[in-house]
């Protein structure tokens, strides 16, 4: 989509990778006195696992499984990927089986530009606090941030399902499937040049992926697809390729 996601950016811009450590491990055996600590990491334009996997010292094989992808390991700009940064790498194998089709680059999505009058910078400045609207009108039950060891990248919101979900801004859909670990049925749009939200584990998708969509349209259903212990709404909006807190962006009730 004018590549959607710099990195996904959501998604989440420049470079998660940038954070963290990217020297390669080697070896057969190798120990950590800590346990592997999962990074989240967007796909970026020009991405293919084995170059993720080098950037993180990780073997692309071992984030294809952790994600669920299969040969020829094709992936996506804006596409979410766990990677535990600590897992060991295997024995290397034959840099030609490594080097071919088996790292699909990252397919770019286009979209339509608009006018030149700086609109994209007035439609991310129009999405600040307190600008968005509620996708579904319930209470969360779970809030953003860590939980224990891990993070809590959104919110949730417990509802029947079959509820409509609802856009919580002007949009494109860059994302409608259920390809992502754990998020089942998922939807993401990004608002602007900067901001995304996502809404996962729905019954059903309503909405195609490169579809403009506007404020409170319905584009999906409430479900418990994916790792859902319940009917609910996860929820999720980010700047850039940083998750931020969903309830700093809607309007209090």
């Amino acid at each position: 989509m004018a590549v959607v996601i710099r990195l996904l950016c959501f998604v989440l811009l420049l470079s998660l990778a940038g954070c963290y450590s990217t020297k390669p491990v080697t070896g057969k055996h190798i120990s950590r006195s800590s346990k592997p600590q999962a990074v989240v990491y967007f796909v970026r334009p020009k991405d293919t696992l084995y170059s993720i996997g080098k950037r993180f010292g990780v073997d692309y094989h071992l984030i294809a499984k952790r994600n669920y992808i299969r040969k020829p390991y094709s992936i996506y700009v804006g596409q979410r990927l766990s990677i535990d940064r600590w897992a060991p790498r295997p024995q290397a194998l034959p840099s030609a089986s490594i080097k071919r089709a088996y790292s699909t680059p990252a397919k770019k999505k286009s979209v339509k530009k608009s006018a030149r009058n700086g609109s994209h910078k007035s439609k991310a400045a129009g999405y600040e606090k307190g600008k968005l609207l509620w996708p579904v009108r319930a209470k969360v039950s779970s809030r953003f941030g860590r939980r224990g060891s891990r993070m809590h990248d959104g919110i949730d919101i417990p509802a029947k399902e079959g509820t409509p979900v609802l856009a919580a801004a002007s949009g494109v859909v860059v994302y409608s499937d259920q390809r992502l670990s754990g998020y089942g049925k998922l939807v993401i749009i990004r608002h602007g040049r900067n901001l995304f939200t996502a809404y996962a584990h729905n019954q059903r998708n309503l909405v195609k992926k490169g579809a403009k969509v506007k404020a409170g349209e319905t584009i999906a259903r409430v479900g418990r697809t994916g790792r859902a212990s319940g009917s609910h709404l996860h929820f999720e909006v980010r700047q850039g390729s940083t998750p931020v807190d969903p309830l700093a962006y809607l309007p209090r009730r």
